[in-house]
């Protein structure tokens, strides 16, 4: 902790969190599940949350056992300091690939939608040098950014979701409770991958100003929950499992089927648009500012303001890499697939298990003496 200005309360982090798991998968977090599973989409993405609320719990214990710790020298108390130094490393690599692939994605819609003439690479650069500049800033300036945003996308996203659901068929959705047990455990996967992001939790803890409070994360889980139930219900009602599986992009085809007749506003992409410019921002900025922290941690640095920047270029070109919206798309399936396994679930869970063994045996060391 360098001083009082990097301290955020538990109510700005919920937000950062959401934020941050949203924008890694609501563009097709409908068609992933249509392909996982043929029905029942919401017991499945029930489970999956389930699944993520658990890691919250792991991920907050560990902040409570070592308060105002930085995450890598939490590694080095659990795991010796020379796997820290590898684990760290892979960490920032691993939001540093979030952060690229969520860019390119980005400038690949924004093309698509609004930018038709204008290189994906300008559109991508302009994207990261305001990420940049809000890295510089810390996360308490983050959180107070995000915590001005989230009332603004709610009322948006309310507005929008009222309007999506007048023309929706409830059909779209039967059967229900047919589910086998094997279609339930192969979905299971593909929806705790849709809450990637909220492991940045492990690095902005040691900001939290009540340490205690960081089991509250859940929450930020169950908010993101609960909009997913949404926007998946919607979809799938709007169009049905067969055709949303042939979308690219099935939420913002909800969204072109929008009519509002006698309404001010004749264009409700427009709306959209603007919820998904900041949704994106919203989503990179936590990602580029916890590799910048790790890579502050790694190189015993004092001041992260200056490390930002450097991250530009590597961020820039691991996002131009995939040739195609497709393969970014299988990217960052395989990115999640792996990393948010290894990095989300078993090396938190290790860590716990270390840091209980070592917090028991302390104990034990004084009540002998």
């Amino acid at each position: 902790m360098e001083d009082n200005n990097d301290i955020i309360p538990i109510g700005q982090m919920i937000f950062i969190l959401v934020l941050t798991m949203v924008g890694t998968g609501i563009l097709t977090l409908p068609r992933d599940l249509a392909e996982a599973v043929p029905h029942d989409h919401w017991l499945v993405l029930l489970a999956g949350g389930g699944a993520a609320i658990a890691s919250t719990f792991i991920h907050g214990n560990i902040i409570k056992l070592q308060p105002r710790e930085q995450f890598f020298d939490v590694l080095s108390h659990g795991f010796t300091r020379p796997v820290a130094y590898v684990l760290g490393a892979i960490y920032m690599l691993y939001f540093l690939t979030f952060c690229a692939l969520v860019t390119r994605v980005f400038g690949e819609v924004m093309k698509a939608f609004l930018f038709k003439n204008t290189p994906i690479e300008v559109i991508n650069v302009s994207f990261l040098a305001a990420s940049v500049y809000l890295g510089r800033k810390g996360i308490e300036v983050l959180g107070r950014v995000l915590e001005f945003l989230i009332p603004l996308l709610i009322l948006f996203i309310v507005f929008i979701f009222g309007l999506s659901f007048i023309r929706s068929d409830l059909y779209n959705l039967l059967p229900t409770f047919q589910i086998s047990f094997n279609e339930f455990i192969k979905g299971i996967p593909t929806t705790i991958l849709s809450f990637a992001g909220y492991e940045i939790l492990l690095v902005f803890g040691p900001y939290l100003k009540k340490p205690k409070d960081a089991t509250k994360g859940y929450i930020a889980v169950v908010s993101v929950l609960i909009f997913y139930l949404l926007i998946t219900t919607a979809t799938l009602a709007q169009f049905g499992p067969l055709q949303v599986k042939r979308l690219l992009w099935p939420t913002l085809d909800l969204f072109d089927t929008i009519e509002t007749p006698g309404l001010f506003i004749e264009n409700v992409q427009v709306i959209v648009m603007t919820l998904w410019v900041l949704t994106a921002f919203t989503t990179a900025s936590p990602f580029h500012l916890g590799a910048t922290i790790m890579l502050k941690s790694l190189t015993k640095s004092k001041d992260q303001a200056y490390l930002s920047a450097p991250l530009l270029p590597i961020i820039y070109f691991v996002s131009i890499i995939p040739e195609s919206v497709s393969e970014t798309y299988e990217f960052l399936k395989a990115c999640t697939r792996y990393g948010t396994t290894a990095l989300v679930f078993v090396v938190p869970l290790l860590l716990l298990i270390s840091l209980l063994i070592q917090d028991k045996m302390k104990k034990g060391a004084r009540s002998n003496v």
